[in-house]
């Protein structure tokens, strides 16, 4: 039995060492794009709604499919969009001011 739980301790270590290559590689070589997409979809979805003052969700689907790895969402006066483990970035509506990336 303890020869059972010692290979599937050795496999989940396995399994989890190839997750956290996988997360350095991709940050490695993606996260440059990634960031800037949610910085662009942060600021653009927050212009959209709170200056333009159309509902956040229309204005997400203007930025068509491109964008659709990235997750986001309002809170407040801020707009908050990234991909988990990679990017993420925020906007925020300032009365008077517009919308600044934070």
């Amino acid at each position: 039995m303890h020869r059972v739980w010692r290979i599937l301790w050795i496999g989940a270590s396995i399994v989890f060492a190839l997750f956290v290559a996988w997360i350095v590689f991709a940050r490695a070589h993606w996260g440059a794009q990634a960031d800037v997409g949610a910085a662009f979809l942060a600021k653009q979805v927050c212009s959209c709604h709170f200056v333009g003052g159309r509902d956040a969700e229309w204005c997400r689907r203007d930025m068509g499919t491109d964008f659709d790895p990235l997750r986001w969402e309002v809170r407040g006066n801020t707009v908050h969009a990234g991909i988990p483990l990679l990017a993420s970035r925020s906007a925020t509506w300032h009365e008077g001011m517009g919308c600044t990336l934070e």
